[in-house]
């Protein structure tokens, strides 16, 4: 009996001993189905061509220029009828002016006195400049001697002027105008382009038909 006992313990230790020394295995490789991996692909490695879808931007047309407002809205109203349509309103610069001139005198001294003077300067001189006395404005009571749009022309009046002694000035005066334009959405109808064209010759000399992208001149809604 007591041979069994020790044989069952030695049996029991060389188990244990086996276990804790026994090499582990490496845990089984999990697998993923082809479908579910994930894969980085560059653009260039792409063999065919990608899709690209552009969308072009609306087109409306735009009547005019017209000289002014009420011209641009009488026209609009007589031939676009139940059209919907919008005014635009540009700035245009316009050559500049050049301004010629004796100042306001000072405090004590009428304008006309000193027009006189002037007058009588440019005629002991021989010189044939007009004069006038500026009434109102920036310059009012001075002695105007001319606008002129030659700059040249502007520099010989003001060194005559000079040369007689007198205090004289030369300015530079900036000029803008409006102009109109009636904005309508883009049409395909030729009949009604040309029949617009003409009708625009016919009001406004040097009107036109012009294309413009719409988001520029949105159209109200």
């Amino acid at each position: 009996m007591r041979a069994l006992v020790l044989a069952l313990l030695t049996a029991n230790l060389l188990y244990g001993l086996w276990a804790v020394l026994r090499p582990i295995s490496p845990p089984a490789e999990l697998t993923v189905e082809p479908r579910f991996r994930e894969s980085l692909v560059l653009l260039d490695e792409i063999q065919r061509p990608l899709l690209v879808i552009e969308e072009r931007p609306e087109r409306c047309m735009a009547l005019g220029p017209f000289v002014s407002e009420p011209d641009a809205r009488a026209f609009a109203e007589a031939l676009l009828l139940d059209r919907p349509w919008r005014l635009d309103v540009e700035e245009q610069a316009l050559p500049p002016l050049y301004r010629v001139y004796v100042p306001s005198p000072d405090a004590g001294a009428e304008g006309r006195t000193v027009l006189a003077l002037v007058r009588d300067a440019i005629v002991r001189a021989g010189l044939d400049i007009d004069s006038y006395l500026v009434v109102g404005g920036d310059l009012d009571n001075a002695v105007s001697l001319g606008l002129f749009a030659d700059q040249d022309n502007a520099r010989n009046v003001h060194e005559q002027i000079s040369g007689l002694g007198i205090g004289v000035e030369m300015q530079t005066d900036l000029r803008t105008r409006n102009l109109y334009s009636i904005v309508i959405a883009g049409d395909k109808d030729s009949d009604f382009i040309q029949e617009t064209a003409v009708a625009l010759q016919a009001f406004e000399a040097g009107a036109g038909i012009t294309e413009k992208l719409c988001e520029m001149i949105a159209l109200p809604d």
